[in-house]
């Protein structure tokens, strides 16, 4: 355990004796004295990574196309960027980060609760970072004519499936969840900022496959070798991207964004846990072609098959190449790390990502936080109370198997 996580703890319980303190001996002090304690609390408790000197910072926009629409152009199909790069720039490569369902870029740059977010992270370790807000999202605005429906996720939907696993039980590690701060319910300010940072999505999910991928491409085109870190949703598109720009890919940081292969997987509590909803990703982890070796034609794809026993009483079931299995040749070579958190709803089906992979010819390092002492984490674990202590797991790891 980190001496942070050690200290963070004694330090949380003296700042509440302290306010008890105030509070029963009924004092009564200045709204400037208890402004700064408030103040003075919250910048004791976060967890920092000091002082940042940013040499240069900016953003633009890629991708996208003009198109007719009722008789007028509109332009669609772009992602925006925003790239800050350290003074004191020690790594080659970039790391590009695309942010995963339903929220925005904003996602990497801070937590609910005011900490440090990855990018300050990542930036303090001399790397240039770029973050992406997926085309549709954020400052890339939705352009309905073009993206069609859209799909808000209510408060609640993001209560249970994002964030309070634990009060609802619908897979087997959700009691194991502990690093969210805060209640994270309705009502709660750390969950009521995060409902906030919560965007309309494609309802169609091809579309935005199509779209993001593009415009991750365009990106390489546009700023040379890079890392790319990837988050849920991302990764549908980030598999895409490596496909298309393999020389361009230094390294792929996978967090939680190659879970179950070709079939989506329902979680709905015991005791069958596990509902196989069928065939949505018909290449693997993804609904748009990519390269496989032998090479499949224009209209076919993998065979495939489902396990017939799981590997654990608390996993799913995987589905994976039938014989003879298709190498997928353009990924060979990328170093690869799966990062995924032990209260997670996508640790069911994590193992079944890594198992595709390799089954495919592509090396991988399959990452499960609790082997490594870090216990607890969700699904959004670059928001969660120990954030910094993933992100150190990663950049051990980009120190060794980068160059």
């Amino acid at each position: 355990m980190s001496l942070r996580m050690q200290v963070l703890p004694i330090l949380t319980g003296v700042i509440a004796k302290l306010r008890a303190m105030i509070d029963l001996k009924g004092m009564k002090i200045s709204p400037l004295l208890a402004s700064a304690f408030i103040i003075f609390s919250n910048v004791a408790l976060a967890q920092e990574v000091g002082p940042l000197i940013i040499a240069k910072q900016g953003y633009f926009f890629v991708g996208g196309k003009y198109v007719e629409k009722a008789g007028e152009q509109v332009l669609a199909g772009h992602a925006y960027v925003e790239y800050q790069i350290p003074q004191n720039r020690t790594q080659a490569y970039p790391i590009v980060m695309i942010h995963g369902c339903c929220s925005a870029g904003s996602s990497w740059s801070g937590t609910p609760d005011g900490r440090d977010g990855w990018s300050q992270y990542f930036l303090s370790k001399g790397y240039v970072v770029y973050i992406v807000d997926q085309v549709g999202r954020g400052r890339a605005a939705y352009v309905d004519s073009v993206y069609g429906q859209n799909n808000p996720k209510a408060p609640k939907f993001v209560e249970r499936e994002f964030i309070a696993y634990e009060r609802y039980n619908l897979f087997p590690q959700a009691k194991l969840h502990t690093q969210w701060p805060g209640e994270g319910v309705v009502g709660d300010p750390y969950f009521d900022q995060f409902q906030a940072m919560m965007e309309p999505d494609f309802k169609d999910r091809t579309l935005r496959e199509v779209f993001n991928r593009a415009a991750g491409v365009a990106l390489l085109d546009r700023i040379g070798p890079a890392i790319l870190m990837a988050h849920s949703q991302a990764g549908i598109y980030t598999w895409g991207i490596a496909n298309d720009r393999p020389r361009h890919v230094k390294g792929m940081i996978m967090i939680e964004a190659a879970g179950s292969a070709f079939h989506e997987v329902a979680l709905k509590g015991p005791p069958d846990w596990f509902k196989d909803e069928g065939l949505s990703k018909p290449w693997g982890f993804t609904r748009t072609p990519v390269d496989f070796d032998p090479a499949l034609a224009p209209d076919q794809y993998p065979t495939i098959v489902q396990q017939e026993k799981a590997d654990a009483p608390d996993l799913a079931r995987c589905w994976r190449q039938a014989e003879p299995v298709r190498k997928l040749s353009k990924l060979v070579g990328i170093p690869i790390m799966l990062v995924h958190g032990e209260a997670s709803f996508a640790m069911p089906t994590a193992h079944c990502g890594a198992a595709f992979l390799t089954q495919a010819g592509v090396a991988n390092d399959f990452v499960k936080l609790a082997e490594l002492g870090i216990r607890g984490n969700g699904h959004f674990m670059m928001l969660e109370k120990n954030n910094l202590d993933v992100a150190a797991v990663i950049a051990d790891w980009l120190a060794r198997k980068v160059k």
